[in-house]
């Protein structure tokens, strides 16, 4: 098994967070993951983007084609959607995303992440969301083990584990 896959969005949308749980919980699944990140040279507002490779054994970090992306942001849409696999699944943030993907990917799904987390008090709470979406493209991964690794990144701040954990599976209950 192997799964490779691009997230990317603007800084401070929680992009490198939703990568590191999502690398977390697979490690503690016992696969093998690798987390690259990279970040633009803005101090604020840059984009961020990181590829996720996970798979039963050791793999190039940098992704060849991405099987499932996740774009945050239209500057990002733009710049990566051909990175798409044919086969992939290419989920846009509706909430800043008007621009029609061009064909790519087997398919694309349309989620409004800032509204939904809007319904839980907190926009801050999207990534969660989109998290919490994701995981219906990765079936070899337990929405349970990803609530834990949520738990543990937020355990400095434990007051809003609660509502991270609801946006995660606000997300994952989310159906278009």
């Amino acid at each position: 098994m192997k799964q490779e896959m691009l997230f990317s969005g603007i800084g401070g949308q929680g992009i490198m967070m939703l990568g590191e749980i999502l690398c977390d919980a697979a490690v503690s699944a016992g696969y093998q993951v690798t987390f690259a990140p990279f970040y633009g040279q803005e101090k604020r507002g840059g984009r961020t983007m990181c590829h996720v490779v996970i798979a039963d054994g050791m793999e190039s970090p940098i992704i060849s084609e991405a099987k499932v992306m996740l774009v945050m942001d239209e500057k990002s849409l733009k710049d990566y959607q051909g990175l798409m696999a044919p086969d992939g699944t290419l989920i846009v943030n509706s909430s800043m995303i008007t621009l029609e993907p061009e064909a790519c990917g087997e398919s694309v799904k349309k989620v409004p992440f800032y509204e939904l987390a809007a319904e839980l008090g907190n926009t801050k709470t999207a990534n969660m969301v989109a998290l919490g979406y994701l995981m219906k493209f990765l079936p070899f991964l337990d929405i349970d083990a990803v609530e834990k690794e949520v738990e543990r990144a937020f355990s400095a701040k434990p007051k809003v584990i609660p509502l991270n954990i609801k946006a995660l599976r606000l997300g994952y209950e989310y159906a278009e």
